[in-house]
């Protein structure tokens, strides 16, 4: 099944007509289904949006290769985006508790990434200063953090649609409605690819030898927690497309990096070869 936790209605809008969902009746908050999708309203913030992922994965039995989307308008701070843009968020923000979180992003997709960042307030152009995201939103962090009781990092995800830079414009409820209804083919492509994922059993390459990869790469190349994680994430995503761990991934085994510079650099080759 797929769930979308969604704050408001204009956002709602075009994946309860292109789904063909149905309000269900006597819901604790408003909720949409035909069976197979269920969208859930609920309003703006963390905590609403916690509560109503909670209630969502438990009223409906939501099983572990069951996909968990939050979807939504952001504010975005990094001028690499544009108006309109469909960021797939691969680290979320809790600005007040300074936790982050990280879905595993592991097939294919044809989106732009980012860091998004959870406020409980609207986020205006003065507050730029304190932030550490390139997007930011009211809801993220608090879907993300109930979702992951629920289902794995691979199946969980938060997707935004820049809508303004900070700068606070009115609100247009079809603006927003249409900007969704544009980027519906690329939302529902990575569902259909995370489906296809979650129909294998297991990857074809065994989890602890690719912790055990992971690890001794970090060592040699003097990687960071994120760098780390990151790279565990496209070896994942590579073996899961391939069908195997590439070659030329050992010959980064026996380097000992001597500086940040060089540990960019080897960084980026990487992902190059992993994900190009």
């Amino acid at each position: 099944m797929i769930f979308f936790v969604i704050a408001f209605h204009p956002e709602a809008k075009p994946l309860i007509e292109h789904f063909k969902l149905k309000k269900i009746p006597s819901s604790k908050f408003e909720t949409f289904s035909n069976n197979q999708v269920f969208l859930i309203l609920t309003r703006e913030g963390m905590i609403k949006s916690s509560i109503g992922t909670t209630y969502l994965l438990t009223k409906f039995s939501a099983q572990e290769k069951d996909i968990a989307i939050n979807l939504g308008i952001c504010g975005a701070q990094n001028r690499k985006f544009q108006k309109g843009d469909i960021i797939l968020c691969h680290k979320i923000i809790n600005h007040y508790s300074k936790r982050a979180f990280y879905p595993d992003i592991i097939v294919n997709h044809d989106m732009k990434e980012g860091i998004l960042e959870s406020f409980m307030t609207p986020v205006k152009k003065d507050m730029e200063e304190k932030i550490e995201g390139d997007i930011v939103d009211m809801e993220g962090a608090g879907f993300f953090e109930s979702a992951s009781f629920f289902l794995p990092p691979h199946n969980t995800h938060c997707i935004k649609i820049v809508y303004d830079f900070l700068d606070y414009e009115k609100i247009e409820k079809g603006e927003i409605s249409n900007l969704i209804y544009n980027h519906i083919p690329k939302i529902e492509r990575f569902i259909y690819s995370l489906s296809e994922l979650n129909e294998c059993e297991k990857l074809p390459f065994e989890e602890e030898n690719i912790k055990n990869i992971v690890e001794k790469l970090k060592d040699s190349l003097n990687l960071t927690f994120s760098m780390t994680h990151e790279l565990e994430k496209y070896l994942k995503g590579y073996i899961i497309r391939k069908g195997s761990i590439p070659k030329e991934i050992f010959d980064f085994l026996n380097i000992k990096v001597t500086s940040k510079k060089e540990r960019k650099e080897y960084f980026e080759r990487i992902k190059k070869l992993l994900y190009p």
